[in-house]
């Protein structure tokens, strides 16, 4: 199985040079994971398959990152697959998740998926910002539905802003009450509402020259 190493270049570009799937490949003891995942030919993807047998992961962890690799044929045999190695509904649904958002592909999918209360809930930084740079769609209203039904705990300066923006863009009045969530001398509260200043008065100067 070899990808589409150009893409998915990119997309690891726009991702911040790091994937959902580099995330995965490190945990599990693999360095470097940008030098073996995409694969370029079939003896860097043995390299790859091999990296994987010997990570520190348990056999199903490692089964649901072939199952990772097996979704870029993108004609169904990662199903085939997981009936073999008999993966567990969630863990394949999580890997489909984690797909769809590296490869910027049904990320409405994605987000469905991820409101399973089965499924853990790491990595939310990543995946917000693999949510938000979707091209294909407006990704605010998936950013707002990811943040109510999976709940993950936003704590870092970044995820709340695009927050507040994906609740400014569903509207002003949702955006307003939850930087109000926050203590009145929250720095983070003094920041939020920055933002949705910034972000008034650059819909403002949009629609301005819209309308000239």
């Amino acid at each position: 199985m070899l990808v589409k190493a150009r893409s998915i270049e990119q997309r690891r570009a726009i991702l911040d040079d790091t994937l959902l799937f580099d995330i995965l490949l490190t945990l599990g003891g693999i360095r470097e994971p940008d030098t073996l995942f995409p694969p370029n030919d079939v003896p860097g993807l043995q390299r790859l398959l091999n990296a994987i047998a010997e990570s520190t992961y348990d056999a199903l962890k490692k089964d649901c990152l072939v199952y990772y690799l097996l979704k870029w044929h993108r004609d169904g045999r990662e199903r085939r697959f997981q009936r073999d190695r008999l993966i567990p509904p969630q863990f394949a649904q999580l890997a489909e998740a984690y797909w769809c958002l590296d490869a910027a592909v049904n990320v409405q999918i994605a987000v469905s998926l991820l409101s399973d209360s089965r499924l853990n809930q790491d990595y939310s930084s990543k995946i917000l910002q693999a949510i938000s740079t979707a091209s294909d769609i407006d990704p605010h209203p998936l950013v707002v539905r990811y943040v109510r039904t999976a709940k993950p705990l936003l704590t870092e300066p970044d995820d709340l802003d695009l927050y507040l923006v994906a609740l400014a863009h569903h509207g002003l009045f949702e955006a307003w009450n939850f930087q109000r969530s926050f203590s009145e001398v929250s720095p983070t509260r003094s920041r939020l509402f920055k933002k949705m200043l910034e972000w008034c008065v650059s819909r403002t100067s949009l629609l301005s020259v819209r309308f000239h």
